[in-house]
This record gives structure tokens, C-alpha cells and sequence, in this order.
């Protein structure tokens, strides 16, 4: 497993009312801003895989957050440029995946200097309703969580009908919403079901949502509320290799590409969502300045080029514990010296 900093990607949160007054968020990511009542939290990693159909023109996005908190009200707003199809996903899949894409180990002799570690090459230092209403597209429970799809073509009342149904959207993140009001996209709404009996902590349930969409999106403008960096990690599935379009990180990198088939994972149900063979691009774009967050992440299609990190293994070689190359040294000077006094010895003979 590789420790990246996956934070901050799809989902949008914001609190969910508990009878506390609003607290300023504390932490944001792609799609909104988490905040909780007078708990602490942190997001500790989040990853999500994207997969896009060109056929018919369908993304699906299942995100997994990593949470620690003891909040059991907060809740989140994902936007989507159509109305979105809800369920459960498998967090089993993250982990074959993360499987499938391991850098290349190469081990590699040195016979000079005392171990230490290892040294890695490759590492780094993530229809819309009328004006003034909000249409209710549907609801379901899902697990632990309420799931609602909303369209709204007016934030104001958007946030009108989150607080009226358990949400508290705050003030900022109505006004950080305008873009995609504009733009007529869809939201879906997620909270903790009130009888869910749990906290917001540990590897949260991950969540697959499916939409149509004209082109490999992310989205990512309510990031900008975001008081701290920001990172993004993601498994792109689609017909060829993506290159990323849209804000970018101190340290943004494609980790792996390469072509992915079903047989290459055991799980039936990502042998199903893989459909087919698929060009697997993974991409870390870490350390993003909020204030530089304008835009939604966007993925086109680019060249098929192959691509898998390298990580060296070094085998440091030592002789009685000392490094092989000294002690060869000294050897070859030993034997040298011997050679010296046995000639001076017989020459003074």
C-alpha cells in the first residue's frame, strides 16, 4: 500500500442540523465543505475510481472516505451535470486496485555505505428545477446514510430546503454553489440516517453514483472554501489514457497507466463495472492551493502510453559488517603490501 495523502475529492459536506449552531467548516473537498457542530475531524484519506462509458456518454463515481470524528450529524452535497443513480459500492475494490497498480519493485546491489532503508524513485514529496424551487428527484436509505436527489435552479432555495430537512449549508458554501446553478446540475444530498446509531469515523461506506455527462468530470470548485491544501486521488477508467485538465497541485503526477481486464481482478461485482478491457490512468494531484481552485477537474483522452512507477529495493553487500567495497579494498591493499615486503625481502636476500 502506498501512503498518499488522499484527501479531498467528491464529496461535499456540510452539517447536518443537530440543534448547535453552525460551526465554521473544517475541512472542504470537491464537492463542499465538512464541518461538524463542536466535534473534531479530519479527513485521513480519501480515493475514488471514475469510470466513463463513451457509448453512452455515462460517468460513474464511487468515492470512499476515511474519517475521524466523533460528529454524528454531519452530511454531504455532491453536485452532478445530470441527475444521479445512488447505491453502495464495495471498498474491496479500492484495495485491488491499489493491488493492481503497486509500483514495479527493482532490487539493486550497493557495496558502498551501511543500510538505512530503501530508496524510492517515483514518489512524491487527489435537469435542473425551476428558478426559486427545488425538485425532489428521489429518496432512498442506503446503508447507514439518507440519500435525496435534488435539482435547483436557485441556491437560496436550495439551502432553504437542506436546513428544512435536517442540513445546514453555510452561508459561503450557498455562494460557492452560483457556478453550478448556472450551469443546471443536479445535487445529491447525503447525511447519517438519524437511527444509523454511529459516528462519523473509520472508512465510511463507499458510495457509487451514476450520471450522464458529456465529458469525464470531477468535480471540484467548492474546494476553494478550503482553509488548507488540497489533495486528489483517482482511479480513471475509460477507452484510452486521460491527462488532467483544471487546477493542479505542487505535486500532481500520474502514478500508473496502463490497460486493465476483467480477469485481472477477483471481486465479481468491479469484474462487472470494469465491463470490459479499459485504460487505467491513476492520478495524485497533491498539494493544491484552494485560492487556485477555479474550475472542476476535467479528463480527455490522450496517447496510450504505458506507464508504472519504480521503486528500488537496495541490498546493501557487507563483509563481517563491513561494506563489501571496503573490505575488498582493504583486501586488495593487504594483498598489494604482501606482495611489496615478500619482493623487498628477497631483494635485501
Amino acid at each position: 500500500m502506498r501512503p498518499l495523502p488522499r484527501l479531498a475529492a467528491v464529496a461535499g459536506l456540510v452539517l447536518a442540523w443537530g440543534g448547535a449552531g453552525l460551526a465554521d467548516p473544517s475541512w472542504s473537498c470537491g464537492c463542499g465543505a465538512m464541518v461538524t457542530a463542536g466535534s473534531e475531524l479530519s479527513v485521513d484519506r480519501e480515493t475514488s475510481i471514475v469510470r466513463y462509458d463513451d457509448r453512452t456518454r455515462t460517468e460513474e463515481i464511487v468515492m470512499r472516505l476515511s474519517v475521524r470524528s466523533e460528529a454524528r450529524d454531519a452530511a454531504w452535497l455532491f453536485p452532478t451535470p445530470s441527475p444521479a443513480e445512488v447505491e453502495l459500492g464495495d471498498r474491496g475494490w479500492f484495495r485491488q486496485l491499489d493491488a493492481l497498480t503497486e509500483p514495479r519493485v527493482v532490487k539493486r546491489r550497493k557495496w558502498w555505505g551501511r543500510p538505512g532503508g530503501n530508496e524510492t524513485s517515483g514518489a512524491a514529496p487527489g435537469a435542473a428545477g425551476g428558478r426559486g424551487g427545488v425538485e425532489v428527484l428521489g429518496e432512498k436509505r442506503l446503508g447507514p446514510f439518507q440519500v435525496a436527489t435534488l435539482a435547483s435552479g436557485d441556491s437560496g432555495a436550495l439551502a432553504g430546503w437542506l436546513e428544512r430537512n435536517g442540513y445546514r449549508l453555510s452561508p459561503r458554501l450557498e455562494g460557492a454553489l452560483e457556478p453550478y446553478v448556472r450551469l443546471k446540475w443536479t445535487y445529491v444530498a447525503v447525511k447519517l440516517a438519524p437511527d444509523a446509531g454511529r459516528a462519523l469515523i473509520g472508512d465510511l461506506d463507499p458510495l457509487r453514483v451514476a450520471f450522464r455527462s458529456d465529458e469525464i468530470v470531477y468535480p471540484m470548485r467548492l474546494s476553494r472554501l478550503a482553509r488548507t491544501d488540497q489533495s486528489v486521488h483517482l482511479y480513471v477508467l475509460g477507452a484510452h489514457r486521460v491527462e488532467h485538465h483544471g487546477p493542479r497541485g505542487r505535486a500532481s503526477r500520474v502514478t500508473f497507466a496502463g490497460w486493465v481486464e476483467p480477469r485481472q481482478v477477483a471481486a465479481p461485482g468491479l469484474r462487472e463495472f470494469l465491463g470490459g478491457r479499459l485504460f487505467l490512468t491513476e492520478v495524485v494531484n497533491g498539494w493544491i492551493d484552494p485560492e487556485t481552485i477555479d474550475d472542476d477537474f476535467r479528463y480527455r483522452y490522450t496517447a496510450d502510453r504505458a506507464h508504472r512507477e519504480v521503486e528500488y529495493e537496495t541490498e546493501y553487500v557487507t563483509f563481517l559488517g563491513v561494506p563489501a567495497g571496503y573490505a575488498i579494498v582493504a583486501g586488495v591493499l593487504i594483498g598489494v603490501g604482501a606482495v611489496i615486503a615478500v619482493r623487498r625481502r628477497g631483494a635485501a636476500g
